[in-house]
């Protein structure tokens, strides 16, 4: 009896050891998949931007075509026009001078059928010009007072012109030079007479920013006021703090704002009481709204599914069937997009898809990885926001279009690290708006910056960035 129980209680000790065993390795395995993901976390899987992703990683090829590089046989291509006779500014008349034949000299007389054109495009040779204005002063002859006059309308009262003022605000607002670069890239272009300082190029920034302040005002409200906006947001720095860079954005109108914070108070700071449909990911901020006034992006949700498939383990059957009922949704959006459906036939096509993903979403929440749940948890609470471009014309499944208008502000912050003070935010934040907008309406910058430099300086109107009001 005795070794009877001695080998029960060896047995049951046994049973325990090997049921903690398990629960351990369990639980390392656990940690295995979540390290591993972290280190797998890429911006096909994530939110992570394309530039943070390994130069080691390994992209997903597409299979080889099998044809040739280049242009395909049949295509037409993209050969630039000739210039009309209205925009060629100098015409030059060439003879060939003798006969190929005889020798004979040929005059113009001589000249037989159509000329061939050949049009040469160049820049001519540039230098900035200085006006010195000589402000006389005068005696009267009656009473002896001697008065100077003023400087003559549109003058600036400084060193720098509008249209230099305007072009420095070109280089570092656009093409995203430092101050430094700015004043090199003066001299490198218009001579030693366009040499500056520094401190005057950080000078005619913060003018630059007053002259665009009205314009900037008058596209935030328009943006607040347009039915259908994209939204998103990114990080910046400002005066070596954290801060954000968010913008709204429509086909024509990209307004940029920086805040010292991400929350639904610095939202609302920005977009005030927005009554549309706004596109964006499911960031807690954009909650302010209600589920009827927004449209998830199925981009981020892709990622999101991707990175829940690549963890492995119990959450990789939700992962696939998002990313396949995701694609089917994608492949009717393209249909309907491209005429191939009526809005009515693409809302038929697309409500027995909706049911199996909001199925997908009630499963996922008994799944047994944790991130599987939460993702389910998450996307079920605003399920109706979803399919918001399925029934209100003009809004589009993806927030692409304002992260691909993020891109630029980006790139600047990664070249100057942000903003000195919130000055400075308030010149970045304007020449994004300026730029983005002008460039999504075929519009020329510098003149627009050069005429807005101008009505500052004399108290006149500003010109607008609304499309319906430009020229």
């Amino acid at each position: 009896m005795a070794d009877e129980a001695r080998t029960r209680e060896e047995h049951e000790g046994l049973v325990r050891e090997n049921a903690r065993l398990t629960a351990r390795v369990e639980e390392l395995e656990k940690v295995i998949r979540e390290l591993r993901a972290q280190l797998n976390r890429n911006s096909r899987n994530s939110s992570q931007p394309p530039s943070t992703d390994k130069p080691w990683a390994i992209k997903p090829q597409k299979p080889p075509s099998g044809r040739r590089p280049g242009g395909q046989p049949g295509h037409e291509g993209t050969t630039r026009q000739p210039f009309t006779s209205a925009q060629v500014d100098r015409l030059v008349t060439v003879l060939p001078g003798r006969c190929s034949n005889c020798k004979i000299l040929l005059r113009a007389k001589d000249a037989v059928g159509e000329p061939v054109r050949h049009q040469t495009v160049d820049l001519p040779p540039t230098a900035a010009e200085v006006t010195e204005h000589l402000l006389q002063q005068c005696r009267c002859p009656d009473c002896g007072a001697v008065t100077r006059p003023e400087l003559p309308e549109g003058v600036p009262t400084g060193v720098v012109g509008p249209r230099l003022q305007a072009m420095m605000a070109l280089l570092s607002g656009r093409f995203r030079l430092s101050r430094r670069e700015v004043a090199e890239a003066l001299v490198a272009l218009y001579g030693e007479k366009a040499l500056l300082s520094l401190g005057t190029v950080a000078a005619m920034e913060k003018l630059t920013s007053e002259a665009l302040a009205a314009g900037y005002d008058e596209a935030l409200e328009a943006v607040r006021a347009a039915p259908v906006v994209n939204a998103d947001e990114t990080g910046w720095t400002e005066a070596r703090k954290r801060a954000w860079l968010w913008c709204a954005v429509t086909d024509l109108l990209k307004v940029f704002r920086i805040d010292t914070n991400r929350s639904r108070a610095a939202f609302e700071r920005f977009l005030g009481a927005f009554a549309g449909i706004l596109g964006t990911d499911r960031w807690s901020a954009y909650r302010a709204l209600t589920p009827e006034q927004r449209q998830l992006c199925w981009a981020h949700l892709l990622r999101n599914f991707f990175g829940i498939e690549e963890r492995g383990g119990e959450g990789a059957k939700i992962g696939t069937a998002g990313l396949k009922a995701i694609d089917t949704i994608m492949h009717l959006w393209y249909r309907f997009r491209d005429g191939e459906i009526t809005r009515l036939g693409f809302r038929r096509l697309l409500a027995p898809v909706r049911a199996r993903f909001k199925r997908l979403l009630t499963k996922g929440l008994k799944n047994a990885d944790q991130k599987a749940r939460a993702l389910c948890r998450d996307v079920l609470k605003w399920e109706p926001s979803l399919w918001t471009f399925a029934r209100v014309p003009n809004v589009d499944p993806t927030n692409n279009i304002s992260e691909r208008d993020l891109r630029k502000a980006v790139l600047w912050r990664k070249g100057s690290f942000g903003s000195g003070s919130a000055a400075g935010s308030r010149f970045v934040e304007r020449m994004l708006t300026v730029t983005a907008s002008l460039r999504a309406q075929g519009r020329p910058i510098l003149a627009f910056l050069e005429e807005s430099v101008r009505a500052h300086g004399l108290g006149g109107p500003h010109p607008s960035l609304l499309p319906a009001k430009a020229g």
